[in-house]
């Protein structure tokens, strides 16, 4: 398709396992229309798990493809690019050499999505176009993404995720698996379904079952898989009865994956990764008794590519990750059987402490670790009581939060815990934390709010309260310390009785 007058020109570059792919695209009245698709296939995956390396043959031939590409946009005027691939390239011995060369010899700078990204990506894509399902208020769905690296699992409800999962399960471990049970039993599909439901074990534990009544996927053949279900695609989503979906599964497993792609039209392409899809979504749909299941159309491609043509499309993206990363940490603290109350009390306060002082940090935004230290910093409590930060900083880095990365989790892990970090984000963030924390220290909630004035280098906490308040102002002195060292600023904490108000 030509380019059409108005609106952003943008392309995205997939360097995939077997295939490398480019797609342009234009911002069209607010749509993302196609310009142009170009498909090469280059099986580096193949050659990565057999040398551990690619090979420099490869890395030029990779190089030419690119550079071909790089004219190809020339001649769209693409005003944007992005060149990316996913955790399997890192595998490789000489992933840095790969790089450099790449950026030597084509100026194209290569990113690396993470699995973890990835599956975000098409978790948000599954809510937008979940979004305007008619299905009664409060249901909860199950999405699940199937990344290179593990089986993602999501409880959806309403606007936000509120339990996150990764699962040991690929496309190639079932095709691997098939392949080996092929070769040393007769009774196939039973050891086939045996096995997917070990491997699915985590299911029920981590309260994914429970109240479920929709299984949602998304997947970039679901044209495919649609057709193989006898459905129809509308709306950009195909509704599949769950024991239709069971009885092809149950059928497929019979059947070797080439000898699927025969039956039912696929291209070699498409065979072996719609084969796995297929009997992860058939044992999903049987073991949590879904009566419904819905396919959605989700590619990385597609995400990034929306990302930077429509304006509104990241900030909505990174206000669902906020908010799923917030419901997560709250279905998990509740879990541990934390006191909400005094978490959410502390995590309120916070807040109110963080947005009012926003010149002490400029330049940064750093309210989402906080918020989630508060609502996470009791998780320990089960464990260890008198050592619970120590516990909870443990359990901290281990919990799956949405759009929080590793090093993430373990900053949110050390700002609530009592720390020599050199680190002045870490204690910026912590000395917030600690005159929260100080404000309902009797987990009480005896203060319902506190006004807050900062002027010059004084921070002043107002409230209202008739008690006895001598412990929480002792901790606020006691926080107060930290907060002045950090800042330079002195918080003082008022207190007026309701007769004064």
């Amino acid at each position: 398709m030509s380019k059409r007058k108005g609106g952003k020109v943008c392309a995205g570059i997939e360097i995939g396992s077997d295939m490398v792919t480019m797609q342009i695209a234009q911002n069209h009245d607010g749509a993302v229309v196609i310009l142009d698709q170009l498909e090469c296939f280059f099986d580096l995956e193949k050659e990565i798990a057999s040398t551990e390396r690619v090979s420099q043959t490869s890395i030029q031939e990779l190089c030419k493809i690119l550079t071909g590409f790089k004219q190809e946009m020339e001649s769209f005027g693409v005003e944007q690019y992005r060149l990316f691939s996913t955790d399997f390239l890192r595998r490789a011995e000489n992933f840095n050499f790969i790089v450099s060369q790449l950026m030597g010899r084509t100026g194209m700078g290569l990113e690396i999505i993470s699995d973890e990204e990835e599956k975000a990506l098409l978790y948000w894509q599954m809510q937008k176009t979940m979004a305007s399902f008619d299905r009664d208020k409060g249901d909860k769905y199950l999405y699940t993404v199937i990344g290179n690296e593990s089986l993602g699992l999501a409880l959806q409800s309403g606007k936000r995720q509120r339990l996150r999962q990764n699962l040991p399960l690929t496309q190639f471990d079932v095709l691997q698996m098939r392949e080996e049970i092929a070769a040393g039993t007769e009774a196939v599909a039973p050891v086939m379904g045996e096995y997917l439901e070990n491997a699915l074990d985590g299911l029920e534990p981590n309260g994914f079952c429970k109240s479920v009544k929709t299984l949602v996927f998304a997947d970039p053949e679901l044209e495919a898989i649609a057709q193989m279900c006898g459905v129809k695609i509308e709306d950009h989503r195909c509704i599949i009865p769950a024991e239709k979906l069971i009885q092809l599964g149950e059928q497929l497993m019979e059947m070797m994956p080439e000898t699927t792609g025969k039956v039912y039209g696929l291209s070699i392409k498409q065979e072996r990764a719609v084969y796995a899809s297929i009997l992860i979504y058939q044992k999903l749909a049987e073991l949590t008794a879904v009566s419904v299941v819905i396919g959605v159309y989700g590619s990385l491609m597609g995400s990034l590519m929306e990302q930077m043509l429509l304006k509104p499309e990241r900030k909505e993206y990174d206000e669902y990750m906020v908010e799923s990363a917030l419901g997560c940490a709250r279905t998990l603290a509740k879990r541990y059987g934390c006191a909400m109350a005094h978490a959410e009390k502390v995590c309120d306060f916070a807040e109110k402490l963080y947005v009012k002082t926003r010149r002490l940090h400029p330049g940064s935004d750093d309210l989402i670790y906080l918020k989630l230290a508060c609502l996470l910093h009791n998780v320990g409590y089960f464990s260890d009581i008198e050592y619970h930060a120590r516990c909870s900083a443990s359990l901290i880095v281990t919990f799956n939060i949405p759009g929080i990365a590793l090093p993430e989790r373990q900053m949110i892990a050390e700002i609530q815990r009592h720390t020599t970090s050199k680190s002045l984000r870490i204690q910026q963030l912590r000395a917030y934390f600690l005159l929260a924390d100080a404000l309902d220290l009797c987990k009480k909630q005896k203060l319902s709010d506190i006004s807050i004035r900062f002027e010059g280098n004084r921070l002043t906490v107002t409230t209202v309260y008739d008690g006895n308040l001598y412990l929480e102002k002792r901790a606020f002195d006691e926080a107060a310390a930290l907060f002045y060292e950090v800042f330079g600023v002195q918080p003082v904490l008022h207190v007026k009785t309701a007769l004064l108000k």
